[in-house]
């Protein structure tokens, strides 16, 4: 009588942890896919499949002051495709760039040549700032480079969920972070981004603020960039003006247009 108590014991424990087994299975899953379809939901809010946008960029160094960068830029997240004309100051006036594929070109107006950003430099700073080179070509690897799966879950001061969300890079993935965590709220808008590198230390943070209708929509209209092993280190973008889902001519996204725009 033991024995068959026994083994009736250890097959309802077996059947027990292979339940458990596949509910955290399907469970893992569902909060991946849900942690995609939000990653996919911010950045149609904060890009859509293309947009228009006016920047003032503000970069802050200790015992340096503040220098500002004020750019325009056309963006194509669908074709993976962007372009940045500076407008200031006026020693970077009519600089430009072309991102066409994950490759990047630079248009030097004083030496009148544009030259392809190589690999070495894409950990670069980007016009001085804290934002880098590979910021600038690699918008949108969020959900094809990552595993993203959800961690927690809270209300925010205004009454939104918010979700949290650690992306981990694939092993074969061509990116910079080994992980990334993200808060982002329901509606899609993020708060918060904090980028760790493959040693997981902490290396900076992306914090979004100023939400606001920008082009018919709620967008953050400012987003500040910390180094968190720089003290006092910052760059601040601040987005002037911005259109969504407008039409933008392909001649903007060519080599040609890089030096015509300071014509």
């Amino acid at each position: 009588m033991v024995d068959i108590f026994r083994k009736s014991y250890i097959e309802m424990a077996v059947v027990v942890a292979v339940v458990v087994a596949v509910f955290v299975g399907v469970t893992s899953a569902r909060a991946d896919e849900e942690a995609d379809a939000l990653i996919r939901s911010m950045e149609d809010r904060t890009r859509a499949e293309t947009n228009t946008a006016t920047y003032r960029m503000v970069v802050t160094r200790p015992g340096e002051g503040d220098r500002e960068v004020v750019m325009q830029s056309w963006d194509d997240r669908v074709g993976d495709r962007s372009f940045i004309h500076i407008l200031l100051p006026r020693r970077d006036k009519d600089t430009t760039f072309l991102k066409v594929e994950g490759n990047l070109w630079m248009y030097l107006p004083n030496l009148e040549r544009d030259i392809k950003i190589p690999p070495a430099m894409m950990l670069n700073s980007w016009m001085g700032s804290d934002f880098t080179n590979d910021d600038l070509v690699n918008q949108s690897s969020a959900v094809n480079d990552y595993n993203n799966t959800i961690l927690a879950r809270e209300t925010g001061a205004d009454g939104i969920e918010v979700v949290t969300i650690q992306a981990v890079a694939h092993l074969d993935a061509p990116v910079v972070w080994g992980r990334v965590v993200m808060q982002v709220r329901m509606d899609g808008i993020p708060i918060i981004q904090k980028f760790y590198d493959e040693g997981d230390v902490l290396i900076r943070s992306l914090i979004f603020s100023n939400i606001q209708d920008m082009g018919g929509r709620l967008a953050p209209g400012k987003m500040e960039m910390i180094p968190e092993t720089e003290p006092g280190h910052r760059t601040v973008m601040f987005i002037e003006d911005m259109t969504f889902d407008e039409p933008i001519a392909e001649d903007i996204f060519t080599r040609a247009n890089l030096s015509r725009r300071a014509r």
